[in-house]
């Protein structure tokens, strides 16, 4: 039996004046949508594209034809063999053709990301002489410091208390650094946060841990200046492309470990021999009866940190999960010295 004619593609016009590259990959979804293209590497209908993307076909159409209008995709007609109306679809077309380079189609937009990219490159190399977890724990503390900035620079707007109105203040601060920054969906307990990694992608190639803890701390920052003490978690990726943070309100800390400490140890992305070792050496320093916090995280943490603290005599006071001020997770210990 012969194989079935393969429905062929007359490409029409392409680019037209008026709308910049820029503009066209200005929104998460537009962008989302020309990576889609990219990929899958053949002409695609409206239909297809709605149903990968959960949209409203005549919105699909809407983003396709300005991706279009900026150059970015060619618009063609599908001859079916059967005969019938062609079907409009759209392909997109090579980046060098569409005259970009490949950063922009990644979200890098300005034409200073090329030089960018190499500054942050030189920057974790100059960093790399820290410690992972510090540099990530650095990095979380600096952009926490960022978002809580944005919000504290915002109008003064009587709010009801709460975590969707935390969510609300945060994400209009947000939105100066980063355009697409949205609540996607939320609960009673939780909201979803997308449209922030984008701010970040730069460092995405040469760290993607780094451009996490960026993106995790701006956005934790920013809803503790709001009135919310959260917790992140990753909730895969939004409608369009980019991350989605499932923030939920943070557990408070039990009046039985709310105590004074001299001291802390962020142990979480050291090995957990270093991590003890890091809390030996900073308890040396304290008095007798001072308290220590250790941040830790890993199953197995809580027992080698409390091993440890009974052969050298300090006194365990408690394990709980905690979140520290960028709204990181962790397991927090408290340790009181002994004599």
């Amino acid at each position: 039996m012969p194989p079935s004619p393969v429905p062929t593609v007359e490409r029409l016009a392409g680019r037209r004046p008026g709308v910049s590259v820029a503009r066209a990959l200005g929104s998460t979804t537009r962008a989302g949508i020309y990576e889609h293209l990219k990929r899958a590497g053949a002409a695609l209908t409206v239909r297809d594209v709605a149903a990968t993307f959960d949209l409203h076909p005549n919105v699909a159409r809407t983003h396709l034809e300005l991706l279009a209008d900026a150059g970015l995709v060619v618009v063609g007609r599908r001859k079916h063999p059967g005969g019938g109306r062609p079907a409009k679809v759209y392909l997109a077309r090579d980046e060098a053709a569409a005259g970009l380079a490949p950063a922009s189609a990644a979200g890098l937009r300005g034409s200073g990301a090329p030089g960018a990219a190499l500054l942050v490159k030189l920057l974790v190399t100059l960093l790399d002489g820290e410690a992972r977890g510090g540099l990530l724990a650095r990095a979380a503390e600096v952009a926490a410091a960022e978002g809580r900035r944005l919000v504290a620079a915002m109008p003064v707007c009587a709010e009801a208390p709460g975590l969707e109105a935390a969510a609300a203040t945060a994400v209009r601060a947000l939105r100066s650094h980063a355009p697409e920054a949205r609540v996607v969906k939320g609960g009673s307990d939780w909201v979803d946060v997308a449209g922030v990694r984008g701010l970040f992608r730069i460092a995405e190639p040469v760290r993607p841990e780094l451009a996490e803890a960026l993106e995790r701390g701006l956005v934790s920052g920013a809803f503790a200046a709001a009135g919310a003490a959260v917790t992140l978690t990753d909730a895969g990726t939004a409608p369009g492309g980019g991350q989605t943070w499932r923030v939920r309100t943070a557990a408070p800390v039990s009046p039985r470990t709310a105590v004074a400490t001299a001291g802390t140890v962020d142990a979480r992305g050291l090995q957990r021999e270093a991590g003890v070792v890091s809390a030996m050496r900073t308890i040396t320093g304290l008095r007798p009866g001072e308290v220590l916090e250790v941040l830790a995280e890993g199953p197995g943490s809580p027992a080698a940190f409390a091993r440890w603290a009974d052969r050298a005599g300090h006194e365990l006071l408690g394990v709980e999960r905690a979140a520290d001020p960028t709204g990181r997770p962790a397991i927090r210990l408290l340790l009181r010295k002994g004599s």
